[in-house]
């Protein structure tokens, strides 16, 4: 006999809303997605998503939080990357390449959304923390390291917000980005 949702422990519910949602926000998009929609797709009534995600941000902010985890473990656990920061990073912009128009819609709302804003936040500090430990043993001393991570997080954004197709590889893009910075770090 199958078990009614009050015998499904919270964490479970809570996680399947949040794939159901992934897979809504992914096929449609941030805007064109209803938290109805996502109660129906798993089994719940939208008052039910709203008691674990109070608004759609907080459900967005999950949904992409989970996802973002989701693609760091398989980056970190590549034996091809093998812990070596500029391969992990390159892993992880080119495994959130398809989703970047939801990453745009998630950036345009960041101001407005505190749960959107956090989860974008730990994103960046996962990339900066590779980049820095990428090009800290090439950095000059006394270099900024903080101008450097600012400059990195700024690029960042537009590697993941960007819609435009580039006839370059994300690892090509990040070495220039790499190089560049070390340079004009080395040039200050």
């Amino acid at each position: 006999m199958p078990r009614n949702r009050q015998q499904i422990p919270k964490a479970e519910r809570e996680a399947a809303m949040v794939e159901h949602a992934w897979e809504l926000f992914a096929a449609k998009g941030y805007k064109a997605t209803s938290v109805a929609e996502v109660g129906r797709a798993a089994g719940v009534a939208a008052n039910a998503v709203r008691w674990y995600f109070p608004t759609k941000d907080d459900l967005f902010a999950a949904a992409i939080g989970r996802f973002f985890a989701q693609v760091r473990a398989r980056v970190e656990a590549d034996p091809e990357a093998g812990g070596d920061p500029q391969r992990e990073l390159v892993a992880l912009l080119v495994g959130m390449e398809p989703y970047r128009g939801l990453h745009r819609e998630a950036y345009e709302r960041i101001v407005e959304s505190k749960a959107l804003g956090d989860t974008y936040a730990r994103m960046q500090e996962w990339l900066e923390e590779r980049l820095l430990s990428a090009i800290a043993t090439r950095l000059p001393e006394g270099a900024d390291v903080g101008l450097v991570a600012d400059t990195a997080h700024v690029l960042f954004e537009g590697l993941l917000v960007s819609v435009r197709r580039s006839d370059r590889a994300t690892g090509d893009l990040v070495e220039l980005l790499t190089e560049a910075l070390v340079a004009a770090a080395a040039a200050r």
